[in-house]
């Protein structure tokens, strides 16, 4: 019995680990926009693309509360890439001080042919955050605001 749940459990993080391995095809015809590349997790980000063979996009400075700045920038990009784009947003969730840990979750799931919905980066992440973000949302503000100081007057 134990046996027949090992060998599953086995085939199980085999898949998981063959799908994972599993990238995207033509690579260097590929295009990603940075913003905020002076300095951080883009800036590393960038570099970290562009190793893998990527065109990397990158842009210091954009005032995304301007439609003006998002519009030069849209045109800009339209030019450099042409007809070739195709837009697209991938979130992630911050829970490291280890920023390789946040730009290798990025990069997978800009390069992974089957990214996860959900990427957690560091044991922190794992063991805290990602639980407590199932838990009803008055728990976890209790728990995450608790330790937090409290306003000198409430409003």
């Amino acid at each position: 019995m134990w046996l027949y749940l090992v060998a599953l459990l086995a085939l199980y993080f085999l898949r998981r680990w063959h799908r994972e391995r599993q990238t995207v095809g033509n690579l260097p015809d590929k295009h990603i926009f940075i913003t905020g590349c002076d300095s951080g997790f883009g800036h590393l980000l960038a570099k970290q693309l562009d190793g893998r063979g990527l065109r990397v996009l990158a842009t210091a400075i954009l005032d995304v509360t301007r439609s003006d700045s998002i519009a030069a920038a849209t045109a800009w990009v339209k030019g450099q890439v042409g007809d070739r784009g195709e837009v697209m947003q991938r979130f992630f969730h911050l829970a490291s001080r280890n920023l390789r840990l946040v730009t290798d979750a990025m990069e997978h799931a800009l390069t992974a042919q089957h990214p996860r919905t959900r990427y957690s980066c560091g044991w922190d992440a794992k063991l805290f955050y990602l639980p407590v973000s199932y838990l009803p949302a008055s728990w976890a503000d209790f728990l995450l605001t608790r330790r937090m100081p409290k306003p000198a007057q409430g409003i």
